[in-house]
């Protein structure tokens, strides 16, 4: 039985394991965790959206996937899942628990398969427009069938200037 693990931890900076973060499948990662995993990690776009481009030429439904990045040579890997098909930033939802759950199942299959650590934020919540309380069961199944802990990274508070 794995555990869901809250923590304050910024993505961008995690050194070692795997890190799941949720995308449109339009290839375009232009805004909150996504963009900021772009700046960081700029290898990470290049395979998302040609895989994005080339499946959405062919009229493929790619909800659900995902494209996986090792970072040059450590062992930490970035994990674009496809959660939802379009993207915004005016309140509506637009990610797919169904494709949540099947990209937190794969990236916590391939987490334990390394035995790695695997970290993610409430996957879908943001400008996703989903519930925790809801996508939270979906991620709590995932650790339970792959008997890993997920670590779920909140934005650290940034502390008052004096």
């Amino acid at each position: 039985m794995g555990k869901l693990i809250e923590i304050e931890q910024d993505l961008t900076k995690i050194q070692q394991g795997v890190i799941l973060h949720g995308c449109n499948t339009k290839g375009v990662m232009g805004f909150g965790q996504s963009l900021a995993l772009r700046s960081t990690f700029p290898m990470i776009f290049p395979p998302y959206r040609s895989y994005c481009q080339i499946a959405n030429k062919m009229g493929r439904n790619i909800l659900g996937r995902v494209v996986e990045v090792q970072i040059e040579d450590k062992d930490l890997y970035v994990l674009n899942g496809l959660t939802q098909k379009d993207y915004g930033v005016d309140g509506k939802v637009y990610a797919d628990i169904n494709a949540i759950e099947r990209v937190v199942n794969h990236a916590a299959d391939f987490a334990s398969f390394l035995k790695i650590p695997l970290y993610m934020t409430k996957i879908g919540c943001g400008f996703g427009g989903l519930k925790w309380e809801d996508v939270s069961k979906v991620v709590q199944a995932a650790a339970d069938k792959h008997g890993i802990d997920i670590h779920i990274c909140n934005k650290p508070k940034t502390e008052p200037l004096d």
